[in-house]
Order: C-alpha cells, then structure tokens, then sequence
C-alpha cells in the first residue's frame, strides 16, 4: 500500500472525481514509491543517541526515532561491515513495513571501484514488497559514505 501521503495526493486537483482504478497503484509505481521512502529513510540521522531507552523505551522504537543513528566520522576499518549491516537491518525492518522482514537480505558489494573511494561502503537491498496476487521482488544498490553519512541509491530493479 502506498504511504498515506501518496494516497491523498491528488494528481489532478481541478477534476471532481476519480476513478476507482485511480486509486490502486501499479506494481512499477509501488517499487518506485519504497525505493524513495527508503532513500528518505537512510538519508536520515535519527536520534539514538539522546534518547535514554530505559526511560523512554517506546521512544527509542517511534518515529521520533525516524532514521539511521550517526555514520559519519567512521571508518572502515573501525567500523565491522557486520555491525553496519545490522542498522541498516533494523532500520529497514522498524520503519518499512512494507518489506518482507523474512525475505530482506542486505549484503556488501566488494568491486575494484568500491576500494578506489575510501570510507564508502556500497552493499545492496534487497526483498520482497507485500502485494497481491503475490509479492515484487525489489531491489537497491546503494553507497554509504561514512564521512557525510550519506546513502546513495545508485541502481534499482524495475520490470
């Protein structure tokens, strides 16, 4: 299902009435609707780090935690692909229902290009999308530049 923002969004706003079939959306436009709502999502520091989740424990799993924790500063080196893999996880399974948890593998994508940009990790997303008859394959190729703490999206499956 498309996010509550798409579905009141009115693509013709001077026509009275829509269409039923207006309303659904077609398998290309929902693969195109979570890769923007996971660019969005990757693209954005939460606050982990100044919530005490002891305290407020309901906080630390709300939106008000919306994103990722802080990336930037790290290195490679310092910084387990493991431990990368597990946020980006986490953050995907809390905030993206969408997407198959079972069926979501994030993996890193070792290349000759990958190792001439330091401190970028490129890794790929990939799942399945909740939808009838049957679920979409979807997948991302992605960077994290770990100085900026900034993911690009830089390839994506389409049918």
């Amino acid at each position: 299902m498309p996010t509550l923002l798409d579905r009141l969004r009115d693509d013709v706003p001077r026509r009275q009435g829509e269409s039923p079939e207006e309303y659904a959306v077609s398998r290309k436009q929902m693969r195109d609707i979570i890769q923007r709502d996971l660019i969005y999502l990757l693209n954005t520091t939460n606050i982990e780090d100044q919530i005490d989740r002891k305290r407020y424990p309901e906080a630390a799993k709300s939106t008000i935690n919306f994103g990722v924790p802080p990336l930037a500063g790290e290195f490679l080196a310092a910084r387990q692909w493991t431990d990368v893999e597990q946020t980006i996880r986490a953050v995907i399974e809390r905030f993206e229902p969408r997407l198959m948890k079972d069926s979501l593998v994030i993996r890193v994508l070792e290349s000759g290009a990958a190792i001439a940009h330091h401190n970028v990790l490129s890794f790929e997303v990939r799942g399945e999308i909740h939808m009838d008859p049957y679920p979409l394959e979807f997948m991302v190729q992605s960077s994290l530049d770990l100085e900026t703490s900034q993911i690009n999206v830089t390839g994506a499956r389409t049918d």
